[in-house]
């Protein structure tokens, strides 16, 4: 049986939280899910670094880079290991880089912005 997120939020508002509409899709898939991994970044990517290179099977990392637009906190080559490790998506309150070779990896990303700064 396959969800989709509207009906989720209908037959269950008590429990879904959403989050504000302010991610833009960058990532070679649309739609994702899975177990949340969460981490908390400022302005340095080394724990997304540290995250991607582990089993990322079934799960979604969620990166709190402080909403910051003034560094990328993902880049072409963590998004292709991440790929390679199987996570299924990365949504980043921060920015990404490289944006149009992430746009052709197998993984979703999220995030605010691009911004070409590592």
């Amino acid at each position: 049986m396959q969800y989709v997120t509207p009906d989720l939020c209908d037959a269950y508002p008590e429990l879904v939280q959403v989050v504000e509409p302010m991610f833009s899709n960058f990532g070679g898939h649309d739609s994702f899910g899975g177990e949340i991994v969460t981490i908390k970044c400022f302005e340095d990517n080394s724990l997304v670094k540290d995250q991607v290179d582990l089993d990322g099977k079934g799960k979604v990392l969620v990166v709190d880079g402080g909403g910051s637009l003034r560094r990328a906190l993902l880049g072409d080559m963590l998004a292709e290991k991440a790929a390679k490790n199987g996570w299924e998506g990365l949504v980043v309150s921060g920015c990404i880089r490289a944006v149009d070779v992430i746009a052709h990896t197998a993984l979703g990303v999220q995030a605010l912005a691009r911004h070409p700064l590592k």
